[in-house]
């Protein structure tokens, strides 16, 4: 219910014309450097990784887990780096920590 919640409300925001034609990587600095469209664009984007990492990790709140892990990702975003796979990397590793 949490995650239907949580998509729901990221689905019903319109992609705009900045998010049309804007790159992942340009949208994310934008977003890093304080435009709250670009936010809310950047987590858009990102709602189907949500949506299935949510199910593997398996518990309620995990939706919301990942979209505020999303924003906070946003201001540690390196360009030209192996940010992304590094983000996830560490989300799921700190997860995994707290389920022991």
């Amino acid at each position: 219910a949490v995650c239907q919640s949580v998509v729901g409300l990221f689905a019903s925001v319109e992609v705009t014309k900045l998010a049309k034609k804007t790159e992942t990587p340009e949208l994310i600095a934008l977003a890093k450097s304080g435009n709250e469209e670009s936010m809310t664009q950047v987590v858009k984007r990102f709602i189907p990784i949500v949506k299935k990492y949510s199910r593997q990790l398996g518990y309620e709140k995990a939706c919301s887990d990942l979209v505020t892990w999303i924003i906070e990702a946003v201001y540690r975003y390196r360009p030209n780096t192996t940010w992304g796979r590094d983000e996830l990397n560490r989300y799921f590793s700190r997860k995994s920590d707290h389920q022991k």
